[in-house]
Formats: structure tokens, C-alpha cells, sequence
């Protein structure tokens, strides 16, 4: 079924093969997906052929600088003596955050209880958003014009970050061929079948060790670096994630090393972020001794 469902994504997303992998992971491990990259590159396209291909409500927010946060979350209006609530876009299994970095840092934290509790509090009354709920914000880099920084607490929440690739000769020829603009996809992908196969991927105690003494080991040697236990906790969630998709029963090492650049990318900030990925492989992971090798 998950190899069914990647290669309808990519009738319309050319290349990026292991990030549509990855995307769709975080999505079923509940978690929310930054996508940083210059303008027209394709993040709108491929947050939508996500959604689409499983099946979930979709709504997309355009951020702007006069952008508010009742625009985000909703609001309540008088009518008739009664006040009446107007529940925002929010409210759907999966929100495009587009361009999440230019409203302003008010706007901006309209979303950090949205995505830590799945909840969305409108004049002191909280709601349950639905389920399924993830995030899906794309960013432009921070040294355009109109930019401005996403604060640590919200960094946090996202799961995973990356750019998409540039596609070689070949794929660029491919996409200016292509007429997919209109295609729409089809899947017979259905969420809580997948929730329910989430339950049973096991993990042993040996991995929850590996991926502590990476922690540790960032903590070591990097100062002024935070490896939150939240951070901790999705990438066990999105390691078992990938694991379904690729049909296995349990976690292993090379699941955590798949999934540990991802979720690091924007948490930390060491090297340039074109050279992280080499950067996280070389200089931590090859370095961070498996505990069965002790």
C-alpha cells in the first residue's frame, strides 16, 4: 500500500524520493514538517500531493506581514444577542503554513498550541482539532526581504526541516515535459489502518541507548546546543513510522541514523545548512559508537 502511495506523489513531485518517504512518516507519526527553500521550488506542490495522496482534509494559509492570529485559529461575533464562533482554518487534518516566516512573531505563535496539544483555545474556550493534525509550513530563507526568524518554542515542534533538491539534467527536462499540474491523486489510503500498525513496531531498549548517546554526545561536544526530550520522542515516533512504510517490525539502528538529520536540521545550528546533512553523518553518527559495540 505505501509503495502504491509513493509512486502516485510522485506522478506529480519529481525526485526527492527518500524526502516524500520521510514527509509521509512524520505526517503518520503526528508530527509537522518545515520545508525551507527559495521561492518556486516546488514546497506548495508538494505539501498538497501529500495531503491529497492520503486521503486528509487539507487547507492552506497564505502568511503575510498583516496576517493575525484570529485569522489562524478563528474568532467569535455577536449576532442576535449570541456569541457566535467562527472556528479558522486550523480546523482540518492538514494546514499549509505557507511561508510561515513572514507574518510577524505574534501571528507566528498562533500555531504552538495547535501543535504541541492539538488544541486551539478561541476566547478561553478550547477545541479539539481533528484527528489526523499536522503542520505542514514552508519558509523562505531568512535573508530575503520580508523575513523574519521562527522562534526556538516553535522550531521545536517541527519534526523534520529540509530543503527540496535540486533535480539533475535529466529530472529538469522530465518536470518542463510534464502536464501533471491537473492530475489529481487517488489512494486507497486510509489513516487509522496505519495508527493501529504504528502500535505494534517494536523498538529495543539497545536503540533507545544509540540514540541517547547521540544526544549526549551533541551535548558534549557542541556548546550552547539543546536537544530537547521532545525532540527525543519524535524521532522514536517518526523512526516507527518509517519502519511500517518500509514494512518492518521493529527499529533499527539505520533507522535512527535515517531519521536523526531530519529532525536535527533546524534544531541545531552548526554548519551551513547545505553541508549539514554530510555534516551530522560524518561528525556525529560515524562517530557515536553503536552500544553492542561497546
Amino acid at each position: 500500500m505505501y509503495k502504491n502511495l509513493i509512486q502516485a506523489i510522485q506522478k506529480k513531485v519529481i525526485g526527492n524520493d527518500f524526502k516524500i518517504k520521510i514527509s509521509l512518516a512524520t505526517i503518520l507519526s503526528g508530527g509537522h514538517i518545515l520545508i525551507e527553500d527559495l521561492p518556486g521550488t516546488g514546497k506548495t506542490t508538494f505539501a498538497k500531493s501529500l495531503t491529497s495522496a492520503m486521503n486528509l482534509k487539507f487547507k492552506r494559509i497564505q502568511f503575510t506581514s498583516d496576517l493575525l492570529p484570529s485569522d489562524i485559529v478563528g474568532y467569535t461575533y455577536l449576532k442576535n444577542d449570541e456569541f457566535i464562533i467562527n472556528k479558522g482554518p486550523i480546523f482540518t487534518n492538514i494546514v499549509l503554513a505557507d511561508e510561515l516566516n513572514r507574518a510577524s512573531p505574534k501571528t507566528q505563535s498562533a500555531f504552538l498550541e495547535s501543535m504541541e496539544e492539538k488544541t486551539v483555545t478561541i476566547d478561553k474556550e478550547t477545541f479539539e482539532l481533528p484527528n489526523p493534525f499536522s503542520v505542514i509550513a514552508t519558509q523562505n530563507p531568512s535573508d530575503l526581504s520580508g523575513t523574519s526568524l521562527l522562534p526556538e518554542s516553535q522550531l521545536d515542534r517541527f519534526t523534520i526541516s529540509f530543503s527540496l533538491e535540486e533535480l539533475d539534467k535529466n529530472q529538469r527536462i522530465e518536470m518542463l515535459k510534464s502536464k501533471n499540474e491537473n492530475i489529481l491523486i487517488k489512494s486507497e489510503f486510509k489513516f487509522e489502518n496505519s495508527i493501529e500498525q504504528i502500535s505494534k513496531i517494536n523498538i529495543n531498549d539497545n536503540v533507545l541507548e544509540y540514540l541517547d548517546n547521540i544526544s549526549e554526545y551533541i551535548k558534549d561536544n557542541y556548546n550552547n546546543t539543546h536537544i530537547s526530550p521532545r525532540c527525543l520522542k519524535q524521532t522514536i515516533n517518526l523512526a516507527k513510522s518509517l519502519c511500517l512504510i518500509n514494512s518492518s517490525e521493529y527499529v533499527t539502528y539505520q533507522e535512527i541514523k535515517d531519521v536523526v538529520p531530519y529532525v536535527l536540521r533546524h534544531r541545531l545550528n552548526i554548519v551551513e545548512k547545505n553541508e549539514f546533512f554530510n555534516f551530522i553523518n560524518n561528525e556525529i553518527l560515524n562517530k557515536v559508537p553503536l552500544p553492542d559495540d561497546k
